[in-house]
């Protein structure tokens, strides 16, 4: 279920800036999840050290579960006909899909498959990779997407958030 709103103010307005998450950049969230995986691994290719916890299959499967996930929130979103682009405005609180659990399913499913290869590999470097990921996400974009939702979405999203966890 999807609700459409407008926000108040007119283009270009300072209502409208508030309700604009992140401003356009190369380094939006798939950047960097490519970025942390390729560093996570080259450093346990690279670097080595002891094995923290590693375990393969178990890593196969939750790095495939991660990419479903995040797809089935992008298949969501693409049904609802709203932007999967952070660094455009919202008008709908969506409601269904994988958003019925979790308010950010993509961002979810890009920790999830990091995660993935950090059990599958078992050295610290993509563990940390993993951490550096889901920080990045949630200082550089979940923090200042929820901030311009709850401006232009209102009362609707703040009851959504209240009832659906960040993550899981």
């Amino acid at each position: 279920m999807t609700q459409p709103l407008e926000a108040a103010g007119g283009r270009g307005t300072a209502a409208d800036e508030a309700t604009v998450p992140v401003p356009h950049s190369a380094w939006m969230p798939p950047r960097f999840f490519l970025l942390f995986g390729l560093a996570g691994a080259l450093l346990h290719y690279l670097v080595g050290g002891p094995l923290l916890l590693r375990l393969p299959w178990l890593g196969a499967a939750l790095a495939a579960a991660g990419l479903g996930v995040m797809l089935w929130g992008v298949r969501t979103f693409a049904a609802a006909k709203t932007t999967i682009k952070p660094y455009e405005k919202s008008r709908v609180v969506v409601k269904d899909g994988p958003y019925r659990f979790t308010r950010n399913p993509m961002y979810l499913g890009m920790v999830s498959m990091l995660g993935g290869l950090a059990l599958a590999l078992g050295t610290a470097g993509p563990w940390a990779a993993l951490v550096a990921l889901a920080a990045t996400l949630q200082l550089r974009f979940i923090r200042n997407e929820e901030r311009a939702l709850a401006a232009a979405l209102g009362e609707p999203y703040e009851r959504y958030r209240r009832t659906v966890r960040r993550w899981l």
